[in-house]
């Protein structure tokens, strides 16, 4: 099972809003807040695209405003394509001007978060992390420290989402254990783990300039592919 995941930043997005439905349209004109108001346009515009691509529709403005994500009673988006159930699974994150979204068949389980990397508090580690993840911190040498928390919370973003209840839950009830901390540099993806009791669910994660990207689903993903609007996507593999 392939999971496919695509990014774009603030300065992708056109000026005007013709591709965005009706119904989204007044929508985002209730948004008083810029920021909320930004951040749902760069969510909405990753995630268009990402659909589009996957489904193997022009990324035309007519077609991505028939393109719509709803969100569910659990608040995962739903995407809908004519007004009518896609047969996708999709989640999708924005930080700081950048926004990713995956995309994945109908029925998957999947979250994904990003995540800028900068300094917090111990009493956030405190209220946030379970034993065993601040065991971890403290072993890791300082000036690594602040990737390991921010990576570790995003993997618990991630995993919260493909269950569909999100920071609802106590995100001391979910530990993530990621693989390659130390040896990784680069956008190369590397394999990642969360625990939740006796359920383990699985997945990738990976640093491009300071953003912390995770992506967890259920079924485990076997492969990531980025899409790249109609280009072959590449391939990452275990």
């Amino acid at each position: 099972m392939d999971i496919h995941w695509f990014q774009q930043t603030a300065g992708d997005i056109p000026l005007g809003d013709h591709w965005l439905s009706a119904d989204e349209r007044v929508r985002l004109e209730g948004l008083r807040f810029p920021k909320r108001h930004a951040d749902w346009r760069l969510g909405r515009w990753t995630a268009k695209l990402a659909v589009a691509d996957y489904l193997d529709l022009p990324p035309e403005p007519e077609v991505l405003a028939e393109v719509e994500l709803r969100p569910a009673p659990s608040g995962r988006p739903d995407v809908f394509l004519s007004g009518w159930p896609a047969p996708v699974a999709l989640s999708l994150s924005h930080r700081c001007g950048a926004g990713l979204t995956v995309v994945a068949p109908a029925g998957v389980a999947v979250g994904c978060d990003l995540e800028t990397v900068e300094p917090r508090s111990p009493e956030f580690l405190a209220d946030y992390f379970t034993v065993e993840e601040q065991t971890l911190v403290g072993v890791t040498p300082a000036y690594q420290r602040d990737r390991l928390v921010t990576l570790l919370w995003s993997a618990k973003e991630s995993a919260l989402k493909s269950l569909g209840c999100g920071l609802r839950m106590d995100t001391r009830a979910v530990s993530a254990v990621p693989a390659g901390f130390l040896n990784t540099r680069g956008e190369e993806w590397q394999r990642l783990s969360v625990q939740m009791g006796g359920r383990i669910l699985y997945g990738w994660w990976s640093e491009s300039r300071r953003h912390i990207r995770t992506v967890v689903s259920d079924p485990p993903p076997l492969r990531l592919i980025e899409l790249q609007l109609g280009a072959r996507g590449r391939l990452w593999t275990s």
